[in-house]
């Protein structure tokens, strides 16, 4: 057991008990770490000195672009060129996420219609803000609310699917491997509504999916075996094989997520830019997860249990004083967005949010993730579906149920258009158009663990 008292998703909360530099006590790490990181780092320790001697090299050569270019280094399209692309990325964005990791996709969802989910979700608060958890309490930043019409609206937005779906199709694995990446499941995740001059939801640097479970689970490891044989630079990021089954949240984190989120994402709802009190991310993806993978099995760091800012049952923390390279020459904002706009960052990417909202207005965001087909989503997928069909938090979150007495705002399984049913698990996957065994296993699998479909 862990030495110190465990902190789950069943107990209510909000966003501080993710994030230990808002409040998270961190566990301390048992002996037994000592043992796994041995494990783990080759027999001869000049090796991953080595490499981890080149990817500092790396780190501060990419760092020269990334201060020059600062956020236009971030690409970015219309999705009116991914449709007119045949619904995939063009080749030359294509190349520059599988390196950047990050992108922005200009009109997902017209202006006119993002503003009126943002009218609905206010309307929504201002009428019961006597039962709505947010953070931080006094005065809320992020809001506990998953189920409102607009947010359930815009998971399944035919043109936010259509981003999604180009996204995943960067990813790639063997013909049998248990995944569909031609449809989208929704994950049903928070908003953000920043106020201008806060200074309270200011996220440091971190890692979603999975803190300590990149080194702990031995699935997981498998997807940074290069790393971790010193020839980080043969790693791929966009290899999916292993990542399907790979334990991301080994002790039911408050943070944790059991979904596999291919890409994590937002869609805008404010015209907001860089000093906005928006999103950073260090423009790089295979380079940093070197770093922070190879940095505690060196010889200085390997003979005590720290992993530098990874503890279970929290995210990475991805801190100055740990991960300067990172954190102190390669961290941008991401560029100007519009309503409706949408940005999609890698699940192995560095993030942050500024730490201040300088602008003169607030900087809104629904956050919705690129989330593919295999077991374990499918899984959680029938679990979040009860939890729709309660009213209550979904299983990820904290269990503060403040939408279930919320009525007209709150959307409910007779609400549901189609896109939305089959997003949300209440309709069967087609298995028409699978090209791969794989593919058709996941889909069948996925109609198997989500029957019987409930009608309403």
């Amino acid at each position: 057991m862990l030495a110190t008292d465990k902190v789950t998703k069943a107990q209510q909360g909000d966003l501080s008990s993710v994030f230990v530099h808002l409040g998270a006590k961190p566990p301390a790490l048992e002996p037994r770490f000592i043992q796994l990181k041995r494990e783990i780092a080759p027999a001869d320790p000049s090796v991953l000195q080595a490499a981890y001697e080149r990817v500092v090299a790396a780190l501060r050569k990419e760092s020269l672009e990334i201060r020059q270019l600062g956020s236009s280094i971030i690409p970015e399209i219309s999705l009116d060129r991914i449709v007119e692309n045949g619904g995939v990325l063009p080749d030359d964005i294509a190349a520059q996420v599988k390196r950047r990791g990050v992108l922005v996709v200009r009109n997902v969802i017209d202006e006119s219609t993002a503003k009126q989910y943002k009218q609905q979700i206010l309307d929504c608060i201002d009428a019961y803000r006597d039962t709505i958890v947010g953070f931080p309490a006094e005065n809320p930043q992020a809001w506990e609310l998953y189920w409102t019409k607009a947010q359930v609206a815009a998971r399944s937005h035919p043109n936010f699917t259509k981003a999604a779906l180009a996204l995943n199709r960067l990813w790639h694995a063997t013909p049998d491997t248990v995944v569909d990446l031609q449809h989208n499941l929704t994950y049903c995740d928070r908003l953000r509504i920043r106020q201008p001059g806060d200074i309270k939801f200011s996220l440091g640097g971190h890692l979603d999916g999975g803190s300590v479970e990149r080194w702990e689970c031995p699935e997981y490891r498998q997807c940074y075996q290069k790393i971790f044989d010193g020839q980080w630079e043969q790693h791929d990021p966009f290899d999916i094989t292993h990542r399907i089954e790979a334990q991301m949240d080994m002790y039911d984190s408050p943070g944790g997520c059991s979904m596999f989120r291919i890409f994590q994402g937002w869609v805008s709802l404010s015209s907001i830019g860089p000093g906005g009190g928006t999103l950073r991310v260090c423009p790089l993806v295979k380079e940093p997860m070197a770093y922070i993978l190879m940095k505690p099995l060196l010889s200085s760091y390997i003979q005590d249990s720290d992993l530098l800012g990874s503890w279970p049952g929290r995210c990475s923390d991805i801190t100055s004083e740990n991960h300067a390279e990172i954190m102190n020459d390669c961290m941008v904002s991401v560029p100007h967005v519009n309503f409706g706009d949408a940005v999609f960052w890698h699940c192995d990417q560095v993030h942050a949010v500024e730490a201040k909202n300088e602008a003169e207005c607030d900087s809104s965001v629904l956050y919705i993730p690129s989330s593919p087909v295999c077991r374990r989503n499918s899984e959680y997928l029938k679990r979040q579906r009860a939890m729709f069909e309660k009213g209550w938090t979904p299983p990820d979150f904290p269990a503060n149920n403040c939408e279930e007495h919320i009525e007209g705002f709150r959307a409910t399984p007779e609400t549901l258009n189609e896109d939305e049913k089959l997003g949300m698990g209440f309709k069967p996957l087609s298995s028409d158009k699978a090209s791969t065994p794989g593919q058709k296993r996941a889909i069948h699998q996925h109609n198997q663990i989500l029957a019987p479909f409930p009608t309403y």
